[in-house]
């Protein structure tokens, strides 16, 4: 999808991501230390609980007071992480427990006979002991005392925890914290995607329309509004296109006094040669009719030739140097247009004319006559028409240039192809009256294809 290939995808994807990977990192330390943490903790506690017990079982067994030995072992086996527990004499015989069956029992015969023979030495050395498994999941604790006054009188206190419920409980709050960042990166990816559409991307599709339009037939690119970095782009650009604009335009109308300079020499210079050559062949053709046939029918052909040569040379002229703007107006030079299409290519032509002279220039009507000129020479040569029709006519604040034709429509060529010289010119000159050009077929019982320009007035 075309969403995920967009910056502003890609960045919020990236920080999600990002993100993610640094909860799921900080869950799995979360776990680690706070179940050390537990551990280390259930492990003070067990050794106090158990060495205070210790204590009391031997104030009450010297009082002889079992009941409330009883009792006191009771209170401990209420602690979530007590597995068992009992209190046993140096011959191995229960005297009280967590589970009233046991008691006078003999503790091998207990599930606690495994801890008792791994810490039976205890009860010589009366040093407490206590001990994980493998697994950090069970804490065996037995700490010694002494039943009366009498050293040999010895039993110890022996309590198993079990830690699986509190490791439980560590990684539910090591994922419950987890979901908590979860939802805040969330909310600041939803909000971090916000911020790049209205900030970047928005602004971004902004410039590309900008762009866009630079390249486009219209006026000068629009500036972005704000003074960050993209709008600074937009300056810079507008102003490199304003530079374009003006050196096109600068080669164009060099370009056109070129072409009008050699239109007048052609004019001025060759067509009279040739026409005084043509007179001449006339006059030669005349003086040899009488002496030999044959040598007046090669001067006739010379002179016919000539005539044809004439009549090239200054179209050729006219066409560089429309002498009918100058003289006559826009007019006159569109009517010479549609006398050379008809002449030419046999088609039948028609102007319908509005007087343009007080809102275009006379290099704006030179522009426009050169428009109009490769629209109807286009047409004759590409697309084979019978009939032609030109309309200028104001249109509310526009000059509006219709070329109508009844041929093949106008086909647009891939961009890879790129457009023949004329119509690179005409896009000059249509950038350079900040025109446009609007290509449309009028169906019907002949199809017409219709080449609309319009020139706004405030850029004439």
């Amino acid at each position: 999808m075309k969403l995920f290939h967009s910056i502003q995808s890609r960045i919020t994807l990236t920080v999600f991501s990002f993100g993610l990977l640094m909860i799921l990192f900080n869950n799995w330390r979360n776990q680690q230390w706070l179940t050390e943490r537990r551990l280390v903790r259930l492990e003070q506690e067990a050794t106090e609980t158990v060495s205070r017990l210790a204590g009391l079982l031997q104030h009450l067994s010297r009082k002889q007071q079992e009941h409330a030995a009883e009792l006191e072992m009771a209170y401990v086996s209420l602690s979530a992480d007590v597995d068992l527990g009992l209190v046993c004499n140096k011959e191995g015989v229960v005297s009280c427990s967590t589970h009233m069956q046991w008691q006078q029992m003999d503790v091998l015969q207990t599930p606690l006979a495994d801890e008792w023979r791994q810490h039976a030495s205890v009860i010589e050395t009366m040093a407490p002991a206590f001990e994980w498994n493998a697994e950090k999941t069970s804490l065996v604790v037995m700490v010694p005392f002494f039943e009366t006054y009498d050293s040999t009188s010895r039993a110890a206190v022996l309590i198993r925890y079990d830690a699986t419920l509190a490791l439980i409980q560590v990684r539910e709050e090591a994922w419950q914290e987890s979901l908590r960042q979860a939802g805040v990166l969330l909310a600041s990816c939803l909000l971090l995607w916000f911020a790049l559409d209205e900030f970047i991307t928005k602004r971004v599709l902004r410039v590309v329309e900008i762009l866009r339009a630079a390249s486009s037939k219209g006026g000068l690119p629009m500036i972005l509004e704000g003074n960050d970095e993209l709008s600074m782009i937009s300056k810079e650009f507008a102003g490199a296109v304003t530079k374009l604009r003006t050196a096109e335009n600068m080669v164009l109308e060099a370009a056109e006094q070129e072409r009008r300079k050699i239109g007048r020499d052609l004019h001025d210079d060759l067509c009279q040669r040739l026409s005084a050559i043509k007179m001449k062949a006339g006059v030669v053709q005349g003086m040899i009719h009488e002496k030999d046939g044959k040598i007046a029918n090669l001067a006739g052909q010379v002179a016919e030739e000539l005539s044809e040569s004439t009549v090239i040379a200054r179209s050729m002229a006219w066409g560089l140097a429309p002498v009918g703007i100058e003289n006559h107006g826009l007019k006159d030079a569109l009517e010479n247009v549609l006398r050379f299409a008809e002449k030419s290519y046999m088609v039948q032509c028609s102007l319908d004319y509005t007087d343009l002279s007080p809102s275009l220039t006379g290099s704006s009507q030179e522009l426009l006559f050169r428009i109009a000129q490769e629209l109807v020479v286009n047409a004759c040569k590409h697309s084979k028409p019978n009939v032609i029709d030109i309309t200028v006519r104001m249109e509310d604040s526009n000059v509006v240039l219709s070329v109508l034709h009844d041929g093949t429509a106008f086909i647009e060529q891939p961009a890879a192809n790129g457009h023949g010289m004329g119509l690179h010119l005409m896009d000059q000159r249509l950038r350079t009256l900040s025109a446009t050009l609007e290509r449309t077929v009028e169906k019907g019982q002949r199809d017409f294809s219709i080449a609309i320009v319009r020139i706004p007035l405030k850029n004439p």
